[in-house]
Parts: C-alpha cells; sequence; structure tokens
C-alpha cells in the first residue's frame, strides 16, 4: 500500500462518468424506485420544482412497494429507469390520455446528476415508445413558475406553455401545459 495513501482500496480512480443505462422498469425494480422516491424527496422537499402540493403523506403513499408495483405495471403507464451502477438515478413516466394523446407523467434526476443528459435520454425513450405505440401527441406539464422546466420541455420540441390546472391531493395547483406533436 506504500505510496497509494491509506484509503486505497485497489479501485482505478479517475473522474469519468460511469454509463448510464435507460431501460423500461420492471416490477423487480420496485424497491429501488420506491427507495429512490423517497431520497429524492428527502433532498428536495416540497418546494422543490415537479413536487407542487406533495407532502411526506402522499410520498409514503406512493412508495409503497404495492403501490410502485402497480404503477410500474399499470395499463396506459410506461416508466423508464435511469441507472448508473445498477441503481435508479432517475425516471420518467407516461400516462395514456386518449388514442392520440399521452402525458409525460413525471420526470426526477437526482441533483447529483443534473447536466448529464439524463433527462433528455429519459424523455427520448419516452417519445419514441409513445410514438411507436401510435400517439400522436404528447403533453407535459409543469409549475407556472418553473422557468428551467419550461425551457428545457422547448428545448425538447414542446411548444409552448397554455396555462392549466392539476389536482394533488385534492388540492388544485396552477401549472402551464405544453404539446409536442410525435409524427
Amino acid at each position: 500500500r506504500t505510496g497509494y495513501g491509506a484509503g486505497y482500496d485497489g479501485r482505478r480512480m479517475d473522474a469519468r462518468p460511469r454509463p448510464i443505462v435507460v431501460r423500461l422498469a420492471e416490477r423487480s425494480d420496485a424497491v429501488a424506485f420506491a427507495e429512490f422516491l423517497r431520497e429524492v424527496w428527502q433532498e428536495s422537499g416540497p418546494d422543490a420544482p415537479g413536487f407542487a402540493g406533495a407532502t411526506d403523506e402522499v410520498i409514503d403513499q406512493i412508495t409503497q412497494l404495492d403501490a410502485v408495483e402497480e404503477r410500474i405495471e399499470a395499463d396506459g403507464r410506461t416508466m423508464y429507469l435511469a441507472l448508473e451502477d445498477r441503481a435508479v438515478i432517475g425516471f420518467a413516466a407516461t400516462r395514456r390520455i386518449d388514442e392520440e394523446a399521452t402525458e409525460l407523467a413525471g420526470i426526477i434526476i437526482r441533483r447529483s446528476h443534473a447536466g448529464r443528459g439524463i433527462g433528455t435520454s429519459l424523455i427520448t425513450a419516452s417519445l419514441e415508445a409513445a410514438s411507436d405505440q401510435g400517439f400522436t401527441t404528447m403533453i407535459v406539464r409543469t409549475e407556472v413558475d418553473n422557468d428551467l422546466a419550461r425551457a428545457f420541455y422547448g428545448k425538447l420540441g414542446f411548444g409552448d406553455p397554455v396555462p392549466a390546472e392539476e389536482v394533488v391531493d385534492g388540492e388544485a395547483i396552477e401549472v402551464v401545459e405544453m404539446a409536442r406533436p410525435l409524427r
């Protein structure tokens, strides 16, 4: 061990990011996804963009194993995970609205992994799958004041924001809706 320092354990040490894998979520991912969601909630809190209206109780409900498994396997829903070394670092989910449209119903990336193209990869996978499933439009909703998300979605081809309302845990939240044609 001489010359390496007391903490060296023989592994290669470099600053290069590890490869990210984006894939469809499976039932066997439920525990890892629930842990990811709880951790991201604890890091971000209720005032963070993407969590408008959520509470500890809501997070507790949606991270129950049976609730996560149900979401992963639900008809009309598709969930993608971004993984690094088999750890969940991000997700995107879509929800069928009708025969023509689907909604990007959620996307979260760990703050420590922001800026690495993970969100773009997740949305690209979601857009491609929605198009393959025959949808002609994807919409996304975000908080009115979430300028970062609005700019990000705009960069990915979603149109100008239109005022809308979303109900979270019985409370109406003002949001904007942006649409992107898939064909």
